[in-house]
């Protein structure tokens, strides 16, 4: 009997130990896609801190309301910015509208189809949204896989700070997503995310690894709020002039944006 228990409590200790290594940050909302994946997946990481010493950020307070799509969904993409780019061609008779979303600042379907959004405006459109919000101790950069290792990746989780990844979520050698991050495993080397198609979601675990395969990563954007103490981020070359479809898994359109590409 003695025995017995013995052998029940190791392996209930290496049922533990085996996920030992798991770290989630708490608190990031999942917003169902609304006029594109970056500006949502971005939104997930900007209702994080707005609950975290920013709460200017969105125009809800608390996790009842930050939590809910329907609350911060002018914040993600405004009515004006709809009206004149939900359009393919942008709608011409309506005048450029402010900067007052993160869709603005991430030039989110505009001179691009609907929904799409380029690599090289992500990390302004954190600083910039911020700025505007009233907050200037913002600082983010781009990088690609090739430079950001998954011992990168764990030292931002360890630290409370949700990036956000440009994925490519079938495998095809091209990213078509962007996604908020927000835990690892490396036990299994994967990471945590939402895939922002739908509120509420359950955490995403996909495998650490280049693009190419399904859900592959292409590029990471880190961001430090507060004093930063990032390092220099490393110039990319003109090639990050790369996008999401932000489309990518909404159904009845996925096949036919990769063909239009």
């Amino acid at each position: 009997m003695g025995k017995t228990i013995m052998i029940m409590a190791l392996l209930a200790l290496a049922a533990a130990t085996a996920h030992a290594t798991q770290f989630v940050i708490k608190d990031i909302p999942a917003y169902a896609w609304y006029h594109g994946c970056g500006p949502t997946a971005a939104a997930s990481i900007l209702g994080y801190y707005d609950m975290h010493g920013y709460d200017n950020l969105f125009d809800a307070s608390g996790w009842e309301d930050v939590s809910l799509t329907k609350n911060v969904k002018d914040e993600i993409s405004s009515p004006e910015h709809n009206a004149k780019y939900d359009r393919n061609p942008n709608n011409a008779s309506l005048p450029d509208p402010p900067d007052t979303s993160i869709a603005d600042f991430f030039h989110t379907s505009e001179t691009l189809p609907y929904g799409w959004s380029y690599l090289s405006s992500a990390d302004n459109a954190f600083t910039d949204y911020a700025a505007y919000r009233g907050y200037d101790d913002w600082s983010a950069w781009n990088s690609s896989f090739s430079r950001f290792s998954f011992t990168d990746l764990m030292y931002e989780i360890d630290n409370n700070s949700p990036l956000m990844f440009l994925v490519d979520t079938d495998g095809n050698g091209r990213t078509d997503h962007f996604v908020p991050i927000f835990g690892y495993d490396d036990m299994t080397m994967q990471y945590a995310c939402y895939t922002t198609w739908s509120e509420g979601e359950n955490i995403r675990w996909h495998d650490y690894q280049s693009m190419g395969n399904r859900w592959g990563v292409g590029y990471a954007t880190i961001i430090r709020t507060g004093i930063p103490d990032a390092p220099a981020p490393i110039p990319e070359s003109s090639t990050m002039l790369l996008f999401s479809t932000g489309l990518a898994g909404l159904t009845g359109y996925r096949k036919r944006l990769h063909k239009n590409k």
